[in-house]
């Protein structure tokens, strides 16, 4: 029988769903007398586990493509009959993988796949799956709104979330169990993860999403995993057999870290200040990321007062909140097994106070090699994808080109140029079009920037694009709207009067878009503001989610105004700077504010310290400035600064920095020990080149200006390095780039430098990776002590690197 061991409890959990939400539910039982036993069977499970606002933000037959294919593959796929029920269930079945946008998608990939894996063995099958995700769809950063997989596959770029969560549908759209694996920070460097795991022949194992390898189990990313203080997955079903973190709605989060690190389990106590245990406190586990503190892991504590986690070996910061309460600590977990968090006790305030966060190290638990042949025809079916993808991408044009206002083609373009570049690649013309029919009326009302961004322009904050203009207009009476146009706070004051929170239903970053938070009659708080700012510019009213903090805010006089008291920027902070150093916001500092859940840092990417000053008018509380020094090996000298600004008050704050010594800077790691070229063709690798005393290998990008740079202040230090020479190998691409006029004029000054040639391909990313450097930047510069082992590296340029290079070779 089809879902045989958990028909009970898909049945029993959509029967809780049509209580909960007897309206919409009422028009689904209908939908599903309609479909077949087992088909009906499925759309029950999606419904009964999921988040709320996937219900009104899409329609049942969005659903049916996954349903109608997962019993086909039930039924039909050779894998699928190797698969614990459970497993089918969250991790082939399930629609949705993390956040993403959803559009049906699942039938369509099974087309294109079917005849490539045709006779093939699960672990091939899975191979195969990824050389065609990579022949479909590249990295490019974007903004952290996830794409639908429909909408990556059919541009044919992502970010690593929006890669992961294509090749997850990908992979279940032909039976094979696949969910998304998440660092949410990283310790050692300011970014984040996500690749993807499989379940092959009874267990779990990894791939880099639409970054195809020979074998199972191998990425660019498995030595940085081993570094993680987290990694974890989502699950919409839980089927019991994970290590559970915590939940965030209804998902539950699942710790996948001991399949990559060495890690451990602590304890966190949480005290008042009589030393009584307290039940119930919620708990953030924070590493220090992009300057903030970001969390990893959120827990809650038991009737002892504690709570557990199995993580890295390294810092975590502790961050503690109960009925307005809070307290905070540090636990260097290679250390110590246990820390205490006392509620009510106060940090230090007006005074700034240093701090050391260590990122674990090296310890990787997966060293899958490969031989030279298997690399090798890798190598030669990426560059077979990426040919393909390249003649896909470029002949890729976004629908609204020639579906939205194709009589007007210019003023198509000004209205297009408010919304993001993603924006303009996913949007739907028949949405665009009718928020513009709707606009047009108040086109002549305010200026065109005004018209253009806070009332046109669908995108309010990073929900879903969708119509919602019409629906608002038909919901509330004329009396209503008219009352709102006067006073828009009446806005916000029905929002909260007629909303409810479903918070334990709900996937807590996926929006409730403003159509559907009306006909359902609940939303969080994110998707509240935005069905605020929606309403008010369906009614003409230009307003807006304030890009530094959230606020909502309408334009009043001839400004924007905050639609809550609570919210008016009526405090002043002035932050300083020395001038000649470069404080870089969200990379060498934060400033954040005191929430009931937490700190919430202001969100300023493109503000900058001018003259050595910055002005901010911020609300009246708690606030706490980090800066942060990161050092080469992931480590970080900190400092924070607490303070409290009153209504009507004033402070300035003047940044300070953490010093490094050069020992602090170096830290050792194996390097790819591959093969390069001389001037006669002689091949030599890494590990013979490196092999006796100090040497600093330089990958340069001829002619390229950051190169340009490097080699400049290596003739403005030609004494020091002529001494040195024989310890430098210049790495090019071939003897053409000889000819550059200022590869030239440094080889004049030091002749004995060893020129040797490279593709600058695979084993030149993974160098830099295993660096923990940018791979994509150049040129790459690594000082080795050893055979094929790097103790220093960095990537691109900065000024002084000919100095730093120096005090690395002779220290």
């Amino acid at each position: 029988m089809f879902l045989e061991r958990y028909r009970d409890r898909i049945i029993e959990e959509f029967d809780k769903f049509c209580r909960s939400l007897p309206g919409p539910s009422s028009k689904i039982q209908k939908e599903l007398c309609t479909l077949d036993e087992d088909t009906a069977l499925v759309m029950k499970f999606f419904y009964g586990n999921m988040p709320c606002s996937d219900v009104g933000n899409y329609s049942f037959a969005t659903y049916l493509d996954y349903a109608q294919q997962g019993v086909y593959l039930w039924k039909n796929s050779p894998y699928c009959e190797k698969i614990p029920e459970e497993v089918f269930l969250g991790d082939v079945l399930y629609y949705r993988v993390n956040e993403e946008e959803i559009k049906p998608c699942r039938k369509f990939f099974y087309e294109k796949l079917k005849d490539r894996i045709a006779g093939m063995g699960m672990k091939d099958a899975i191979l195969e799956v990824n050389y065609w995700c990579a022949g479909e769809v590249t990295y490019q950063s974007t903004d952290v709104r996830t794409s639908s997989a429909w909408d990556v596959f059919r541009k044919g770029y992502g970010r690593c979330g929006e890669e992961s969560v294509f090749a997850v549908n990908a992979l279940r759209s032909v039976g094979i169990p696949a969910r998304q694996v998440y660092v949410p920070n990283w310790s050692h460097c300011d970014d984040n993860h996500a690749w993807v795991e499989v379940w092959c022949d009874g267990d779990w194992h990894y791939l880099g999403a639409c970054e195809p390898e020979a074998v199972l189990d191998k990425g660019w990313f498995t030595n940085a995993s081993s570094r993680a203080m987290m990694v974890h997955s989502r699950s919409f079903f839980d089927g019991g057999a994970e290590k559970v973190v915590g939940k965030e709605g209804i998902a539950t989060i699942q710790n996948q870290l001991a399949r990559y690190a060495d890690t451990k389990t602590i304890t966190i106590r949480v005290e008042d200040l009589d030393g009584c245990p307290v039940e119930g406190a919620k708990i953030l586990a924070e590493v220090l990321n992009y300057s903030e503190f970001s969390p990893i892991a959120r827990m809650v504590t038991g009737a002892d007062g504690t709570a557990k986690l199995e993580t890295g070996l390294g810092s975590l910061h502790i961050f503690v909140s109960s009925h307005g309460e809070y307290a905070e600590c540090l636990i260097h977990t290679s250390e110590e097994d246990a820390c205490c968090c006392v509620l009510g006790e106060k940090a230090a305030e007006d005074v700034w106070v240093d701090f050391d966060m260590t990122a674990p190290v090296d310890s990787v638990k997966n060293q899958n090699l490969v031989s030279r042949e298997m690399e090798a025809e890798n190598s030669r079916r990426v560059a077979e994808a990426a040919e393909i993808r390249k003649r896909k991408t470029e002949a890729f044009r976004p629908d609204w080109l020639g579906g939205f206002l194709a009589h007007e083609p210019e003023k198509a373009a000004e209205y297009m140029a408010v919304l993001s570049e993603k924006d303009r690649q996913d949007a739907d013309p028949e949405i665009l079009l009718e928020h513009y029919e709707e606009s047009l009326v108040y086109e002549n009302s305010y200026p065109g920037d005004i018209f253009l961004s806070y009332i046109w322009n669908p995108r309010i904050e990073f929900e879903i694009l969708s119509k919602w203009r019409r629906r608002i207009l038909e919901y509330f009476t004329p009396q209503q709207r008219e009352l709102f146009r006067e006073d828009p706070s009446e806005i916000w004051k029905w929002i909260e009067e007629n909303l409810r929170s479903c918070t334990e239903r709900e996937r807590l970053t996926v929006y409730t878009v403003p159509a559907a938070a009306l006909e359902l009659g609940f939303a969080e708080m994110k998707s509240r503001r935005v069905l605020f700012v929606a309403i008010a510019r369906t009614l003409g009213i230009p307003s807006r989610l304030n890009a530094v903090d959230g606020s909502m805010e309408y334009w009043k006089d001839g400004g924007f105004v905050s639609v809550l008291k609570s919210s008016e920027k009526s405090a002043h902070i002035t932050i300083t700077g020395e001038k000649d150093f470069s404080w870089n916001y969200f990379q060498n500092w934060s400033i954040a504010r005191l929430e009931e859940d937490g700190y919430h840092s202001l969100v300023m990417w493109n503000v900058h310290l001018e003259k050595g000053r910055l002005e901010l008018d911020v609300e009246p509380g708690e606030y706490r400035v980090l800066t942060s020094n990161r050092l080469p090996t992931g480590n970080i000298f900190a400092k924070r600064y607490d303070f409290h600004m009153e209504k009507g008050g004033h402070r300035e704050i003047a940044l300070e920095m953490r010093e490094a010594s050069l020992g602090d800077m170096l830290d050792s790691h194996r390097i790819p020990d591959y093969e390069l070229k001389d001037g006669d063709g002689k091949l030599h690798s890494i590990g013979e080149l490196t092999k006796e005393g100090r040497r600093i290998l330089f990958w340069l990008d001829v002619s390229k200006e950051p190169t340009e740079h490097i080699l400049n202040e290596l003739v403005e230090k030609k004494e020091e390095y002529g001494k040195c020479q024989n310890q430098l190998l210049f790495i090019i691409r071939g003897p053409e780039e000889l000819a550059d006029s200022t590869l030239s004029k440094c080889r004049t000054f030091l002749p004995d430098v060893k020129v040797l040639y490279d593709v600058f391909g695979k084993d030149l990313e993974m160098t830099a990776r295993r660096m923990y450097v940018d791979p994509d930047k150049l040129p790459l510069l690594v000082v080795t002590d050893g055979s094929a082992v790097g103790i220093f590296a960095a990537s691109g340029y900065s000024v002084g690197m000919a100095d730093m290079l120096l005090r690395v070779l002779k220290s």
